[in-house]
């Protein structure tokens, strides 16, 4: 015979496993909510990247325009640029740092656009999203070619900004591109004796070389 406490002693337990269930369904469609955004978002700055770099009906200077402008548009450039500069990031003068800002976007700009050049109908699929919270996620996604060349994997992390996703740093067959300029501005750095305009001159090197079409130890810290 059930008891009016049994009843009572059911709806202590139930009560709790039902608050629990709703929040873990809760969290589980938020996680989805955030990672459909993510992916959607990666879907159209890749596209519009895509269609920059693929025109060739424009020069070489609109597109790195054109580029520049989705570059400002979609990725954390302030982020981006202070999270290259690791332990030195108090380093530069306000001078300083208004112009290493505008030679790091310059530099990103260069370098993509002049390695992209050759693009010829390649397709990015977006192949999944992993959240963290609803602030951050990893969207993956995969290069195919159609030279028959080896699909390429690429992982873009997004950061959210004032409510809106941005590219904070994309990982290319295993390596992210932040961390990797990270550990070259900080060695040029150190490698001229904390002189911040050591890597001034270092990005105007670089630039240089990109708009010469030299690619070749671009991030090389010398």
């Amino acid at each position: 015979m059930v008891t009016t406490l049994t009843i009572h002693r059911a709806r202590g337990f139930l009560a709790p496993l039902a608050l629990c269930m709703a929040l873990v369904a809760s969290a589980a469609q938020a996680a989805a909510s955030t990672g459909d955004a993510a992916k959607a978002f990666v879907e159209e700055v890749s596209a519009r990247a895509i269609d920059i770099i693929s025109d060739k009906t424009t020069t070489k200077t609109e597109r790195e325009a054109q580029f520049a402008k989705l570059l400002d548009e979609k990725a954390d450039m302030e982020r981006i640029a202070a999270f290259a500069l690791g332990q030195y990031l108090r380093t530069p003068t306000p001078e300083q740092k208004a112009e290493y800002l505008k030679l790091v976007r310059e530099f990103i700009v260069k370098v993509y656009v002049t390695r992209l050049s050759d693009y010829n109908d390649e397709k990015l699929d977006i192949l999944g999203a992993k959240t963290k919270g609803d602030k951050q996620a990893i969207v993956q996604s995969e290069i195919k070619f159609t030279n028959g060349r080896e699909p390429v994997t690429v992982d873009w992390w997004l950061i959210k900004n004032d409510g809106d996703f941005k590219i904070f740093d994309v990982n290319v067959v295993g390596i992210w591109l932040a961390q990797e300029q990270r550990s070259t501005f900080t060695s040029v750095i150190r490698n001229n004796g904390g002189d911040f305009n050591a890597l001034l001159d270092h990005l105007r090197k670089q630039i240089d070389k990109a708009e010469a079409g030299d690619l070749s130890d671009i991030t090389a810290a010398n």
